[in-house]
Order: C-alpha cells, then structure tokens, then sequence
C-alpha cells in the first residue's frame, strides 16, 4: 500500500532529524565553551601580560566563527527535513480522511460556477483540499483554475500528462519541490498577496526612482560630508569645517525625510516578499538545474533563463533588499542617511534592478506556481493504488467511456468503483435514498476536472472527448433575492439551454430534478427538459425518484438508457453495494427509514 510506502520514508526522515539534532547539541555546547574560553584566557592574558594567551584566545574565538556557522547549516538541514515530514505525513492523510483537516481549501477561487459546489472542487472538503501542494499565491492560484477551467485541446492536454508523468516517476524531485515550498507555510510568514501584487506592477513599470539631478546631489554631498568629517576626525579642521560637515548632514536627512513617504511605498512590498525570498531563490535553483524530459517541463523552465537567468535576478534582489533593511534600525538608518543618502542610493538601485529584470519577475513566480501545480496534480498518482491516465479523443461527439472509475475523495478501502459508457445519450438513474446516485454523478465529474487538468483520474481506464460541463446538484434558495429552490433550479437549467444553443459538445449532471416541487408538476417539468436537452452534441445525466421519467427509454427520437442503484437487507439492517446496475429501480427505502428514526411504527 502507498501508505506503507510514505510511512517508510517518514521514519527514514526522523532518524535524520533525530541525527541532526544530536549534532546541533554538540555544536551548541562547543560554541559555547568556544567562545567562553576564548574570551577568559585572553581576559586571563591581559592579566598577566602573556602574549601567547591571545593567540590561543583567537584561535578559540575563531572556532566559535566557525562553529556558528556550522551550527546555521545544520541547523537549516534541520529545518528542510522537518518541512518534508510535514508533507510526508499530509501524504499519509490524504490516505484516509484526515486530510479534510488541511488548511488549503481554495474558497477564495470559488467564484459563481455552479459545477464548482456542486463537484466539490474548490471549498471545504474538496479535491482543492485534497491535492493541493502550492504554498506560493501563485500556485494556489494556478491550480484552481486548471481544476475549475481545464484545457479543450488534446495536443495541450497530452503534454501536460507527459509533464505530471515525469513527476509522478521523479517523486525525489517532486518531493524536494514540495518540502521548499512547505518551508513558507512552517515559517509562518503570512503571504500578503495584495502587497506581491503591489511589488510586482511597479517593477513591471521599470521606472527610475531618482533623477539625474538628484543623483548628482547623492554623490556631491556625501563626498563634501565625508571630506569634512574625515578632516575634523583628524584634527586638521576649522570651526568653518564643522559647519559644512553640520549642514551637510543635515541637509541630506531633510532631502531623505522629505521623501519617505514616497520611500516607504516603494519599499514596504518588497520586504512582504524578502520574507520568502530564500525559498524563492531555492526552488528557482532546482527547477534551473533540473534535467527535464517533458517537452511542456522545458518550456517552462527556459522562461526562467530569460535576462541572465531567475536565480541572478533574485539574488541581486535579495542583496538589494538586505540593504535596504538598514533602515529599519534606528541608528543605522540615521548615520547612513545622514553621511550618504542611503535611501536615495538604494531607490536607485531598485530603480535599476526593475529595469533589467522588472519584466521578468512575473513570469518567474508563474513558473513556480505552474510546476507546485503540475506537483498538486501528480498527487492523485502517488497516493492511488488505481489510477491512469485518460485517453483524449477530438471531435464533437460528447463520449466518456471508463471502467472502474471512483471518486478520488472516498478512501480507497471503503470506495466503490464503478463501469459505463455515454455518449450521446441520456442516463436516467433511479434508486433508493442513499443507494449511491449523487455520488455517482460527482466521480464522473470530479475525474473529468482532473482529466481536463492534464491529471491522471481514479479508474482502471478512462477515455473521454471535451465536453463542457453543466451541474444542478446542490440548489439552495436565495431569500435576499426572493428565488426559492425551485426558481434557482430552473435559472441553472435555463442556463444550460442557452448554453445548448451554442451546438458544443455538452455533459449534464442533474441530481434529483425539480425535487421542490410537487410529483405533477415535476414529472412534467423533467420530462420536458430531458426531451429538449436530447441534443446529439449533449450527454445528460439525471437522478430521479420518479420512475415515470424511465418511460422516456421507449421513445425513439433519443437513446435513453435506464440504470438504477438499489438496496439490499441482512439481519434486517439496510445494506448498499453502491454499483450501478442496467434498467429502473424496483424497489425503496424510505419507509425502512422512517421507522428507523422513529417517525412510523
């Protein structure tokens, strides 16, 4: 079991970090008795006038350089593998259900499609939820929408199977992807996607931030300052000289502080972005150093070599940003604004740095956020035993053709798989409460989101043409609006008439069809719909309790198939098998129900 495998690798991982943390003990304590020994002997040596005492001194002091230093690496090492025992183990809840405790859900992509809730892609408990592996705005981002739009074209969708192939055999690199980008979340640095964006559409502007004339200013002044300071320090200065090095100074904090306002706009979104920069730089090192086979994996990563290449521009941006961090300290920010307009330097600095690479620094962060959404979308390979990749076929004829398809979200030990074949055709599914029809629906719907993501699908074989997909599943009224279920459902069917209109290859998904109204009218109703939905460039899908819609197979003007889930008693316990079987359903539950809590006798 896959379980099994990720269980593995999570007690491989704690034997690392077990390891480091006994190094990061020693290295502490000879830090400390480093620097404590260093500075008693020479302390010890000044006492007693004993020039060998501070050699040895220095050399300790040196070794606690060193020993810092050695404790910083180890102590990052620490880090990275306790990021990835945080993905290992969300990989092991992904097995079972608690995944739904993830934090990611995607509700703020939701927007107004209706297929959205219906198939639970993005929100509570959905496959968002369950796959998503982005940390970074744009990864989330990038995900959400390949769920919710999807790709049409076969040759797009191929490559981007090929891809999500290549990263489902390369778990070790798809693995390291992951444990970088999870170091933002362990960091607990929030990401202000408000501020990036900010950051973003002013490098994009490649502006100067400081004229010609104001740099001239930056360097007189500073030199004028400077001369004057260095003379005074010296003893060679006049009283005429103190007051140029006065005025001097004093005029460039007036100049600095007269534009901090401006200053600080400008460099407050950067310093929401520096917080994540270190991971940033890594995961662009990886994906620049990567030895891709994908044709799709290599176009995405040549747009990163643009300008010299990703991994310089946000190095040069890291060490621009350290510096304009002075300015934070209070000390610092008065000395080096006072002696060298160092805001004015560093505002022209980054005036710079956008000109050469503010183009570019979109499309880097698109690039991290497509691969973490490629690696979201190879998650349903490496956690299924059964799963494949779908087989895309063009044309207009609306087909989906699978042999034991399940719904990605059911734990594979408790889901039941089901086979069938639609094309240009109406279902009518009838069944008992709770025999399986709704979720029935979903995994055909659920799977074709991932199918159209270029994902692999949870099924033995899974072949299907582009159809665009319409839901009336979860009807809810609109009180502030005055629309009742029943309008609300009849808004979505319309929808999907208009959308009909059109001659586009089309899949339905209707759950319990105009269940707010009264049997006459809803029989009515549905059996009007059905019949105009019964387009040849339409597949519709209908769960019903009213078995006078299975009628609807004896007509010849369209090819209607009934199917049923049924109900089953043992030990007289209601049972499900959950599969779908040929013709109307023959029998019902609901009285069973009704006395099982209590409401008949």
């Amino acid at each position: 079991m896959q379980i099994n495998h990720f269980k593995q690798k999570l007690s491989v991982n704690q034997e690392k970090q077990l390891a480091l943390k006994k190094q990061l003990d020693k290295l502490g304590w000879m830090r400390v008795l480093s620097f404590v020994g260093g500075v008693a002997i020479i302390v010890m040596s000044n006492l007693e006038h004993r020039g060998v005492g501070y050699f040895i001194g220095a050399i300790l002091l040196g070794l606690f350089v060193w020993f810092v230093r050695q404790y910083s690496k180890v102590d990052n090492k620490k880090r990275y593998y306790e990021a990835e025992e945080n993905v290992l183990e969300e990989y092991i809840a992904r097995v079972g259900d608690d995944w739904k405790a993830f934090k990611e859900n995607g509700e703020a992509y939701q927007g107004n499609k209706s297929r959205v809730k219906d198939l639970d892609i993005l929100g509570r408990s959905s496959l968002y939820q369950y796959i998503c592996t982005a940390h970074t705005p744009f990864g989330k981002r990038a995900l959400a929408k390949e769920l919710v739009e999807g790709h049409k074209e076969k040759k797009i969708l191929l490559k981007r199977q090929e891809a999500i192939k290549e990263l489902l055999e390369d778990e070790a690199f798809a693995l390291h992807l992951q444990t970088l980008s999870m170091q933002m979340e362990l960091r607990g640095e929030v990401f202000n996607e408000e501020s990036l964006e900010d950051f973003i559409k002013e490098a994009e502007k490649q502006e100067s931030y400081v004229s010609k004339l104001m740099k001239g200013i930056a360097i007189v002044i500073p030199f004028i300052t400077l001369f004057a300071l260095t003379i005074s320090l010296l003893g060679y200065g006049s009283e005429i000289t103190y007051i140029i090095a006065e005025v001097s100074v004093t005029l460039q904090l007036l100049i600095v502080f007269w534009q901090t306002g401006r200053t600080s706009m400008l460099f407050n979104p950067i310093f929401d972005f520096n917080k994540n920069i270190g991971v940033y730089k890594e995961l662009l090192v990886a994906l620049e150093n990567q030895s891709f086979k994908s044709s799709y994996l290599k176009e995405i990563q040549n747009k990163l070599l643009t300008t010299g290449g990703a991994v310089q521009g946000i190095e040069s941006l890291n060490k621009l940003t350290d510096s304009i961090k002075l300015r934070h300290n209070f000390v610092a920010n008065i000395l080096l604004n006072g002696i060298v307009m160092w805001d004015v330097h560093c505002k022209d600095a980054l005036g710079i740095w956008n000109k050469k690479y503010g183009k570019d620094i979109r499309n880097w962060l698109e690039v991290v956020g497509e691969i973490e959404s490629l690696v979201s979308l190879a998650v349903i390979g490496r956690v299924k035993e059964s799963y494949c990749f779908p087989s895309i076929i063009e044309g207009n004829v609306p087909t989906i053709d699978f042999t034991s398809l399940a719904h990605p979200l059911i734990a594979e030990d408790k889901v039941v798989s089901n086979s069938a074949k639609i094309q240009q055709e109406t279902c009518i599914i009838t069944g008992s409460n709770m025999s399986g029809k709704t979720t029935f629906l979903r995994s055909i719907g659920v799977n074709l989101a991932l199918a159209y993501a270029g994902a692999p699908v949870v099924a033995e074989a899974f072949t299907t043409s582009y159809m665009e997909v319409f839901t009336s599943m979860r009807i809810e009224d609109r009180v502030d609006e005055g629309i009742s279920t029943f309008y609300a459902e009849l808004l979505r069917i319309k929808e999907m008439m208009e959308y009909s209109q059109r001659h586009l290859p089309m899949l339905v998904l209707v759950d319990e069809i105009f269940r707010g109204t009264n049997s006459a009218d809803r029989i009515l109703g549905a059996t009007e719909t059905i019949k105009k939905l019964g387009k040849p460039w339409l597949n519709v899908m209908v769960t019903t309790h009213d078995f006078e819609l299975c009628n609807l197979a004896n007509e010849a003007t369209r090819k209607t198939v009934n199917y049923h889930f049924e109900e089953y008693y043992e030990n007289d316990q209601i049972k499900f098998d959950y599969k779908l079987k040929a013709n109307r359903c023959k029998t019902t539950n609901a009285k069973y129900l009704l006395r099982m809590v209590g409401i008949l006798d």
